[in-house]
Formats: structure tokens, sequence, C-alpha cells
């Protein structure tokens, strides 16, 4: 398994653990389109891996830099107008989703990766008028062999 694909999975699978999520994917830019494909979900995760900035070390291995990106989405007073309820924290429930994901992803490691550590913390503008989305980017250093470039051979000298 690759350090990207690794890092996807244990990222997606530690915020599955929230029970409040509804939706957690590869972020592929689903809900850029006007709310249409948000259907019927309330709350959604998107992962989003950055680039890769890699160095060549020595035999046939690889170290890089990377961000990882959670966009989190939720209709503005989801509690309220989807639950018949009143939110007890005045309309600010997303907040303690934000510190729930905090929470999971922060020190999360793999084989293939060192633990993440939050970077960054903001809202982020999205056109849809009844959603709103915030983003959680997390840094790590990941590792991955490469296939070697020259193999051992037996000589034979007789």
């Amino acid at each position: 398994m690759t350090p990207r694909k690794e890092l996807f999975i244990a990222v997606k699978d530690a915020l599955k653990t929230i029970p409040q999520l509804e939706y957690v994917d590869l972020y592929r830019k689903q809900f850029e389109n006007d709310g249409k494909d948000f259907g019927q979900y309330y709350t959604a995760a998107l992962i989003r891996l950055s680039s890769i900035k890699y160095e060549t070390m020595t035999e046939q291995n690889q170290e890089g830099n990377t961000l990882i990106d959670v966009i989190f989405y939720c209709k503005d007073g989801w509690m309220h107008q989807h639950n018949k309820t009143t939110d007890p924290n005045d309309g600010l429930t997303e907040i303690d989703l934000l510190d729930a994901i905090a929470e999971k992803l922060q020190f999360l490691k793999g084989e293939q990766f060192k633990p993440l550590h939050q970077t960054e913390d903001e809202t982020e503008d999205i056109s849809m008028s009844p959603m709103m989305s915030y983003r959680q980017s997390f840094k790590t250093m990941i590792y991955r062999r490469l296939s070697p470039k020259y193999h051992n051979q037996k000589l034979n000298l007789s």
C-alpha cells in the first residue's frame, strides 16, 4: 500500500468514529455544484491530500512532507431545521464537531507516516447559501521505499 493510500484510509477510519459525521470521503469537489450533490447529508467531512514534496534518501527510500485538509460541511441551522430540535449551543454545534475532528486526527500515525500535527483552522468560502464550510489542515512526513534500480546477481567464475 502506498503512503498516500495508507494516510487517506487512516484519516477516513478515524473520522468515521465521530457519529455526527454522516458522510466521510475523498475530496472530489462533491459540494461545489451549488449544493446539488449534498443531497440528504447534513454533515460531511471530505479529505483532501495536497502535494507531497519528496526527497530521495539512501537505499531507494524517499521521505516527503505533505498537508492533509479536512473540509467540514454542514447546513446552517441543521439541528433546528431538520431534527425539530433547538440547538442548545446557540447554533454553534459545528464548533464541537471541529474540535472532535481535531482530537481524532492530532497525533494520528501509521506505518508509513509520522504523527499528524494541526497547522491551520479556518472557514471556507462557498457559494451555497444554506451551507457552512470549515477547513482544518494537518501536516505530516511520509516515507516510502522504491523498487531497487539495481539487483544483485551471482557470478560464476569457473
